[in-house]
């Protein structure tokens, strides 16, 4: 007697567009949605923050900071967490000492890994110090490793083993053991390095994502201190109007680049030359102008468009759940938006629910955003994807269908027009009490479950 399963639910296919650290919270929702649904995290590559900055400064390539914080957080093998969320010390001497011991395979991290697994890691990781070790040559791109994440080289290690940023992920995903189910999906497949600008209302231009969201401390003793401090002896010019490059028309930058120690040291636009090693996330002080729209930008300041990567493109299109997460808008969720064939995907996908998880707390990207705004923001990113020269006419409601918001958020909310004018379904989620003594508020675990599985399911 054969078995009648038409009846059988399809798994759903949800699609994130988020960064990092505040969607990696919400990895337990995601793993409780039933039936098992397959999840693909679509991540920026733009990040030049941190440890991630002193990579793209000696070795190039994409940001990989946001990937490896997704990767980790979905390890469940308490050996392969350990290595890849590990950093080294704050001090550069011992930083370099603890290096030397890891890629020799003595350093006590490796003791809750498996032999074969701390070899098949180790051989990546040897990789990336061979590659450092011939950009020691010269005092420009000697790296610094000071805080150095190990899964951030790890990652590189394995890109640059491969030669694409796609199947390394894949590579560091089946080597960790993440459930299949889960995918890690770079917004643009690169080798190359991406930055980003933020063009304000009152006409200034800021570049580079750190640099817009959270800027560094300037470092002394940097390898690119004295270049930077040189900039202000440059006159330079730009107009925000149409986001053209700046002008270099002094001569101490190029005849830096251009001599012969420096021969390899590729031209960047000033202001990413500025060292974003070490930076904080508590400073949360407002941008001098709100941000009108985000742009990519070459390494000479001006204007790109982006083709997003295919996988990127397919997870949008197969998905029946299109989910723009809490974070960064203007620096996680924006830029992946902004990219050429986004846009249209998501709004050729009709069948999808598209929802937006509003943020409980201002940042320094949305100071004075309400829930209209980011609303707003995200249509605008949509429709700058399809060019400069088309007109699309696009629907909202082709773009986002739901906003989950929190009780007393800090983010006003006002349902009647976005209901009503907008044609957006509002649902309120109740606020953990966890937050009340930090002054964060967060979503109730259990009551976001229950309204995003009813929202799902209708």
């Amino acid at each position: 007697m054969s078995t009648n399963n038409s009846n059988a639910q399809t798994p759903h296919k949800i699609t994130v567009i988020s960064g990092g650290t505040a969607t990696n919270n919400l990895i337990p929702l995601f793993q409780s949605l039933t039936p098992s649904a397959e999840i693909s995290f679509c991540m920026p590559v733009s990040d030049n923050g941190g440890s991630t900055s002193e990579i793209l400064r000696v070795l190039g390539g994409p940001a990989i900071g946001d990937l490896r914080s997704r990767i980790t957080r979905l390890i469940t093998d308490e050996g392969f967490k350990k290595i890849l969320s590990y950093r080294l010390s704050e001090d550069p001497i011992d930083a370099k000492q603890e290096w030397t011991l890891i890629v020799e395979g003595i350093h006590p991290i490796w003791s809750d890994l498996e032999v074969h697994s701390k070899e098949m890691v180790r051989s990546f990781l040897i990789h990336v110090h061979m590659e450092l070790l011939k950009k020691s040559r010269n005092p420009l791109t000697n790296f610094k490793f000071e805080m150095a994440s190990i899964g951030n080289l790890l990652l590189t290690g394995a890109r640059l083993f491969v030669g694409s940023l796609d199947p390394a992920i894949e590579l560091i995903l089946r080597m960790t053991r993440v459930d299949p189910l889960f995918q890690v999906l770079p917004c643009l497949n690169t080798n190359y390095t991406y930055h980003i600008s933020a063009l304000l209302q009152n006409g200034e231009i800021i570049t580079g994502q750190s640099q817009i969201s959270h800027p560094s401390e300037v470092i002394p003793n940097h390898p690119m201190t004295d270049l930077t401090v040189s900039m202000d002896n440059l006159t330079t010019s730009h107009s925000s109007s149409n986001c053209s490059p700046r002008v270099i028309t002094g001569s101490f930058y190029n005849s830096i680049l251009l001599s012969e120690n420096h021969e390899d040291v590729p031209y960047q636009h000033p202001d990413l030359l500025i060292s974003q090693l070490k930076f904080s996330k508590d400073v949360n002080s407002p941008l001098a102008s709100p941000i009108s729209r985000i742009f990519y930008i070459n390494q000479y300041g001006e204007e790109i468009h982006p083709n997003a990567s295919t996988r990127t493109i397919k997870a949008l299109s197969q998905s029946n759940v299109i989910w723009y997460s809490i974070g960064s808008l203007m620096t996680s969720i924006v830029p992946v938006l902004v990219l050429r064939g986004v846009g249209e995907t998501i709004q050729a996908n009709c069948k999808a629910k598209k929802i937006l998880l509003l943020n409980g707390n201002q940042d320094r990207e949305t100071t004075g955003l309400d829930a209209s705004g980011f609303i707003r923001t995200i249509y605008n990113a949509c429709c700058y994807s399809f060019g400069a020269d088309s007109n699309p006419q696009l629907k909202l409601s082709e773009i986002l269908t739901d906003l989950i918001y929190i009780e007393d958020s800090e983010i006003k909310v006002n349902l009647a027009e976005i209901q009503s004018v907008m044609g957006v379904k509002c649902t309120q989620i109740q606020k953990d009490q966890i937050g009340e003594e930090t002054g964060i508020n967060l979503y109730d675990p259990k009551d976001l479950l229950d309204k995003v599985q009813s929202i799902i399911e209708h």
